[in-house]
């Protein structure tokens, strides 16, 4: 029993409260570091390799049950545990993040190996490509905190700890692919494109659109080379098929930013069809599918030469047109073969095995399906220049597409922030810049800005952002030339609105989507001329390429000469 005349003694963990900012090894054992620069002493002085200080720290939540909040949402699975190196905690809290957010994230549309197994089975014995996990956590945590916004300018990422941590990490990933250039390992050619692939998506989170097309294009490169020497399939030199395929996707989607894009060569890769399926003339045709993945295959086959030709054509004047008719027809005539060569072994498919499809399958089929339908009306309305009146037949069309989008959308539990495949967002953009009835164009918006997210480089915000811009500028120009037209009254998504109303409201809404964001001396959002309003994203250099802006500006143009 305890004698009360004898004092109780405290037991004081020596060095007192655990500093933050100590060395990485000493934060890893958990005890005080004297941090001494360049090696602290309390490694070297017990024969311990110290190693280093980080350079960037994450920030501490110090809201009341927001880390319990979190770890219920986010668990803090074990991860780490085939790590070989010691992890500080905030790295050790982004891989969590990324195991069980970002990848079932980047799941939700359809299943990869890639994601489900690969890149983390290289994370545990590649340290380039665990830096870059880590990177692309905190970025991609710290974007969907702030509603994945529209791009965001350096001056801002310098002020932000998330991007500051985000590209430490970044240079530690580049800095250890550096050192190994001159190795003679196998494996360094994979390693390189996984980490080229999570730098991609690391910089179209950040808006960083040429940063990520570089990489996009250096990781292309280096496949076509393994695919031209037939190493891609060697044990010794092998790269994974999933990697083959998002590098593929990713390279088919960038065609509408870049006209370097798409660089692989194209491969027919629809089912071959028994000789007693065709007609004596060949015209019925039709590929037999056995499975979603060649269902994914021939889409995305189908998807280059599409993307392609309609990446080419979209901005194009009436003169150019005019001057290559023949040419673009037949190159048009074309895709539109393969899209109905397509479409004639997806139609049966669907319908024999969507019911007993997963939910997951199934939205995948719906996301096809959901293209089939917009991408004939953009491909059809590619050559009309400046005469819109056949688009008013599309109408119903475009009215369906976003009747699908707000189906699937309804189904959707968890809708993702970020995927690499295709999904809402090119339908969307039709249905909001080609519809002549303004009910659809608004619908498509509302559609858009309801859920923020990215497919690969598409943004919904700008999207959303760049076809609002159309619809006021239009608006503003009928206000000007038809007298009474600005008090004349939509029904709008069961409300009724004048064009005044609209105009504020779009203005409203682009200037909340602006909000925080630095920008130069380019004035206001409303009633900016068109070289203005791009100016306002100087953080896209090349965005004047971009397919969507050259239509835009196209668009304005023929708006201006008929003012």
């Amino acid at each position: 029993m305890h004698d009360p005349s004898v004092p109780v003694v405290t037991r004081v963990r020596a060095g007192g409260k655990r500093s933050r900012t100590g060395c990485r090894t000493c934060r890893v054992r958990r005890v005080k570091c004297d941090e001494t620069p360049v090696e602290c002493h309390n490694c070297t002085s017990t024969g311990r390799k110290c190693d280093g200080y980080d350079a960037q720290r994450l920030p501490r939540d110090r809201k009341k049950g927001a880390s319990k909040n979190k770890a219920a949402q986010h668990p803090q699975t074990d991860v780490g545990r085939t790590i070989d190196w010691a992890m500080t905690s905030d790295e050790r809290q982004c891989l969590s993040y990324f195991h069980n957010h970002t990848i079932p994230t980047l799941l939700q549309f359809f299943d990869s190996t890639l994601w489900q197994n690969h890149v983390l089975q290289l994370a545990g014995y590649e340290p380039p490509v665990y830096h870059a996990i880590v990177a692309l956590s905190a970025i991609h945590r710290n974007s969907e905190a702030h509603g994945m916004q529209l791009a965001t300018p350096a001056s801002i990422r310098a002020d932000d700890a998330w991007h500051r941590f985000a590209q430490d990490q970044l240079g530690r990933s580049v800095t250890l692919l550096n050192q190994r250039c001159a190795s003679h390992d196998p494996s360094l050619r994979e390693v390189i494109l996984v980490c080229c692939l999570l730098f991609i998506l690391a910089d179209l989170l950040r808006g960083r659109y040429d940063d990520a097309f570089q990489h996009l294009r250096g990781g292309l490169g280096i496949l076509k080379e393994v695919l031209a020497s037939g190493n891609a399939s060697n044990a010794f030199c092998r790269v994974e098929d999933s990697v083959i395929s998002a590098f593929s996707h990713l390279d088919i989607l960038a065609s509408h930013y870049d006209r370097v894009f798409p660089m692989l060569t194209p491969v027919n890769c629809l089912p071959s069809t028994p000789p007693s399926s065709c007609s004596s003339d060949g015209l019925d045709f039709a590929p037999q599918f056995w499975s979603l993945h060649e269902v994914r295959t021939a889409f995305d086959t189908m998807l280059r030469k599409s993307y392609g030709f309609c990446s080419k054509c979209l901005g194009v004047s009436d003169d150019e047109i005019a001057r290559n008719y023949e040419t673009l027809q037949s190159e048009q005539l074309d895709v539109w073969s393969q899209i109905n060569e397509f479409k004639r072994g997806f139609e049966p498919f669907y319908a024999t095995c969507y019911n007993q499809s997963s939910p997951k399958e199934q939205r995948g089929l719906d996301i096809i399906k959901l293209h089939l339908l917009s991408i004939p009306v953009g491909l059809k309305t590619l050559l009309l220049g400046s005469n819109l009146a056949p688009l008013a037949f599309y109408t119903t069309d475009l009215a369906t597409v976003c009747s699908m989008v707000e189906e699937i959308m309804a189904r959707f539990t968890e809708r993702p922030s970020i995927t690499m495949e295709n999904g809402v967002i090119a339908p969307l953009f039709h249905s909001a810049t080609l519809c002549p009835d303004y009910s659809v164009r608004w619908w498509a918006l509302e559609l858009l800005q309801s859920w923020p997210h990215r497919e690969g480089p598409f943004d919904s915000n700008w999207v959303a952002f760049l076809s609002a811009e159309a619809l006021r500028l239009e608006l503003e120009v009928r206000c000007g030339q038809e007298p009474g037209f600005r008090e004349t009254v939509f029904s709008l998504r069961g409300e009724e609105l004048t064009v005044d109303e609209m105009i504020f409201r779009i203005s409203r809404k682009q200037r909340q989507q602006l909000k925080g964001k630095r920008r130069g001396s380019g004035g206001g959002v409303a009633g900016d001329p068109p070289s203005c309003f791009l100016e306002m994203f100087p953080e896209f250099k090349n965005m004047k390429t971009w397919s969507c802006v050259r239509a835009f500006m196209a668009f304005s143009s023929r708006l201006r000469k008929s003012m």
